[in-house]
């Protein structure tokens, strides 16, 4: 599977419908301003075009960005899906659950497919990054003029029963000073809630570092410079303060290793203080202690009930909701509560492949080389979006599934290239079920600690 190769010509047209599809994933263009064609369902038959096309050629050429370890993983997490609710006797709803995890694991499958080397990778980033930048850039711009302000800009009640709420939405969610309502930049589509769009956004920011070129400043700093800017006021617009937290792990990965420890830990603080100073959160703490985040961790604390009560297969795929009335912002607690131990450890194994792949082509690609920015940069990205996960529900996004199938396509391009060649095989099969099981208990364990100091 990882044999060097290129694709014919003619998949290139394949390619580029994937492209497209990546394209009406992200922006939704259909649901926003060609509604008339949602009958149609213009998604799905690029989908299919692509899916069976590819699928035909990865068959023939076996040439997948991916190997037999993460399709039998995704396979048995589908598998855990399912289980989770037929061991109750709910048959119709394990499949209506298969349909809807389908999305998001079929994406990774989709990526696989398309993404087997270093040049469509960049692309595959860059038309990631442009369509974020675009969402970010209208949903500002939605903030500041109103315009599709409904669609891009969540209204939410501050319940400061002091003040008089108007009696209509605010046209201008800017020139709204009421004290009523906590504004919320959004995306479209499964980026629809602001926690979600500012999650995808850090996520999104490192990959615009994939296109610095060495020597050209104003370039670096129109094209990747801007964006990344423009993108992180959008993240503060969102009032997310998982995002936030994430932006703190990219600043002081990032800047480790050229600042080192002490400078960087002062410039987060830096960072921590500004957006302190400008209301970053919305006007809510950033502590444990405030009612937001005690709800968040009581949650925490149900969900290891539901564990308890079901502890193999879990209370079921969306079955955290059925039992308590918040869900349970943290992936991982969302993650082991609904799918139990079994299908915990194979989401968990999609990470550790992930964190697997990216750190083997940090450590053995040149210094310099496009693959090894590849490498520093999708795991700095997958390090930011789990930090938001830790407090986010977003066990099954297809987000998620969308950058571990691109790590994974990282590490499989770097196999590919000459300059790799010292490259190592991922990890043999058992110590690879050892390392899962390992970050498994740690995770677990994490956030018992986290709940138990909450009680102190």
């Amino acid at each position: 599977m990882l044999d060097p190769g290129k694709r014919g010509e003619g998949v290139s047209f394949l390619f580029f419908l994937f492209l497209t599809y990546l394209v009406f994933l992200y922006l939704r263009p259909v649901e926003l301003f060609a509604q008339w064609l949602a009958d149609y369902r213009p998604m799905l038959f690029i989908w299919l075009i692509v899916f069976a096309g590819s699928l035909a050629h990865v068959l023939v050429h076996k040439d997948a960005a991916a190997t037999a370890r993460h399709y039998w993983v995704l396979f048995f997490l589908m598998l855990a899906v399912f289980l989770s609710l037929a061991v109750q006797g709910r048959l119709g709803d394990a499949l209506s659950a298969m349909a809807d995890f389908s999305a998001s694991l079929l994406l990774f499958v989709l990526i696989s497919f398309n993404v087997p080397n270093m040049s469509r990778l960049r692309i595959t980033c860059l038309v990631i990054s442009v369509c974020l930048l675009i969402l970010a850039l209208a949903g500002i711009n939605a903030y500041y003029t109103g315009y599709m302000s409904e669609e891009l800009v969540m209204q939410q009640g501050t319940y400061d029963f002091s003040v008089d709420a108007p009696k209509v939405r605010p046209p201008i969610p800017a020139e709204d000073h009421s004290g009523a309502f906590r504004w919320r930049v959004r995306g479209v589509g499964f980026l629809n809630d602001p926690n979600d769009f500012g999650q995808a956004l850090v996520m999104t920011i490192p990959m615009l570092w994939l296109f610095v070129r060495e020597g050209a400043w104003f370039r670096n700093i129109f094209l990747v410079g801007l964006p990344s800017l423009i993108m992180g006021y959008c993240i503060i617009l969102t009032n997310s303060r998982g995002a936030l937290i994430g932006v703190g792990c990219l600043l002081f990965f990032g800047a480790r290793s050229k600042l080192g420890n002490f400078k960087t830990i002062v410039l987060v603080g830096v960072a921590a203080l500004v957006f302190a100073v400008i209301g970053a959160t919305g006007g809510r703490e950033m502590s444990s202690k405030e009612r937001s985040a005690e709800e968040r961790i009581e949650a925490w604390v149900e969900g290891f009930n539901m564990l308890k009560s079901s502890p193999l297969f879990g209370v079921g795929y969306g079955g955290f909701l059925d039992r308590y009335y918040l869900t349970a912002h943290n992936s991982f607690v969302l993650g082991f509560a609904e799918l139990g131990v079994f299908g915990y450890f194979f989401w968990m194994a999609l990470l550790v492949l992930g964190f697997t792949a990216v750190n083997r082509v940090v450590r053995y690609a040149p210094a310099g080389s496009m693959e090894s920015r590849a490498g520093h940069i999708l795991r700095s990205s997958l390090v930011g979006y789990m930090a938001c996960a830790w407090f986010l529900s977003r066990t099954y996004q297809p987000v998620l599934f969308c950058l571990l199938a691109l790590c994974a396509a990282s590490w499989v391009a770097a196999c590919r290239s000459p300059a790799c060649a010292g490259i190592s095989e991922l990890h043999a099969p058992l110590k690879f079920f050892k390392n899962t099981c390992l970050m498994v208990l740690v995770s677990i364990a994490a956030v018992r600690a986290f709940i138990l100091i909450h009680f102190l």
